[in-house]
């Protein structure tokens, strides 16, 4: 067996008739499709594909009972091949909808955006079926060669997104509270409706800076927010009491900061504290603050962002249909949750 060590990204090319029929051969020898892709040079998912593509079912007589079973033919192979390459056909631009681009560019570049690449695109597709429209990934394609209006600083996470470090574990910070350990199952597999995750998002990290607090409800998404003067734990006590008696929260899940300390004094609340520097056990809040730093970024002063202007930014985020939520908006199912 062969490696290859070289750094130079190897350009991907389809089998070849020839290779097929050494795939044949090789098949009629007995080996297994991890040894024919060694010594073909493929990846074994090529190989596998490849077999199921130009197998043939035939029945055979074995001791005089017809006995059924599956052999591959390099030319049943090929000839599939090359009947799925006639049916492809690479999407053009100039082909696309004309206004379905115009209300794309309209969309994205709305200066509250109410839909992402995604959501546009099924939305669009749902209610234009005659329509050519292409996929989100091809739009995602378009825009980073620069082929249409809408360029990547106008989808901040496209340019955000990094690459992960290797993650540091650190042990020298104690839970709260109640550990997120300690969280029942059908809070963790959002079964359940009602539970929440918080967390404060910050812009100007110095005194007399105000700070927009965040709570996402676990099954559908819904997000609120407040504005606060400041960061302190009797500060963000009296605001969650408030929403407390506006809507039904259950639990809140929070990190281990020092300004959610006072939390576990809740009344009819069960509050929960994730391990510490483990933001992952609260991607559901984390995943919002992402989207919401479209509308205020990083370093940017909140001491002059009105509370019309936050609820503005909130409702945009919670009105959006998203993939993960089969296209519905967290709005549209929070109101139904409420119902039931």
């Amino acid at each position: 067996m062969s490696n290859t060590h070289s750094t130079k990204k190897s350009t991907y090319s389809h089998l070849s008739a020839s290779e097929r029929g050494e795939m044949a051969a090789y098949l009629k020898m007995g080996k297994k499709p991890a040894e024919i892709a060694r010594l073909l040079g493929r990846h074994r998912s090529t190989i596998s594909r490849e077999i199921k593509r130009g197998s043939v079912d035939q029945v055979q007589d074995k001791n005089g009972k017809p006995t059924s079973s599956s052999v591959y033919f390099a030319d049943s192979g090929q000839r599939v091949y090359e009947s799925n390459r006639q049916k492809c056909s690479y999407l053009k631009l100039n082909d696309c909808s004309a206004k379905f681009i115009e209300q794309l560019g309209y969309a994205l570049k709305a200066k509250i955006r109410l839909h992402s690449v995604d959501s546009f695109v099924q939305t669009y597709k749902a209610n234009h079926p005659e329509e050519v429209v292409p996929s989100t990934k091809t739009i995602y394609r378009y825009i980073k060669e620069g082929l249409l209006v809408i360029k990547p600083i106008d989808l901040p996470k496209m340019v955000s997104i990094r690459k992960r470090s290797k993650p540091v574990i650190k042990t020298n910070k104690k839970t709260l509270g109640q550990s997120i350990e300690e969280r029942p199952e059908c809070i963790n597999d959002r079964s359940e409706f009602g539970h929440w995750e918080i967390d404060l998002v910050l812009g100007k990290k110095t005194k007399g800076e105000a700070v927009v607090l965040t709570l996402v409800e676990r099954q559908t998404r819904y997000a609120l927010g407040v504005k606060l003067e400041d960061k302190q734990s009797h500060t963000i006590n009296c605001a969650v009491k408030q929403l407390t008696s506006q809507y039904p929260i259950a639990s809140i899940t929070a990190d281990n900061g020092s300004e959610f300390s006072l939390l576990s004094d809740l009344e009819a609340v069960d509050v929960y504290f994730a391990h510490p520097y483990s933001s992952h056990e609260r991607g559901t809040n984390e995943n919002f603050n992402g989207l919401l730093r479209e509308y205020i970024p990083k370093g940017n002063s909140f001491n002059s962002l009105t509370s019309e202007e936050l609820d503005n930014y909130i409702t945009a985020i919670n009105e959006r249909p998203r993939r993960l939520l089969q296209y519905q908006s967290s709005k549209f199912l929070f109101g139904i949750a409420q119902i039931a």
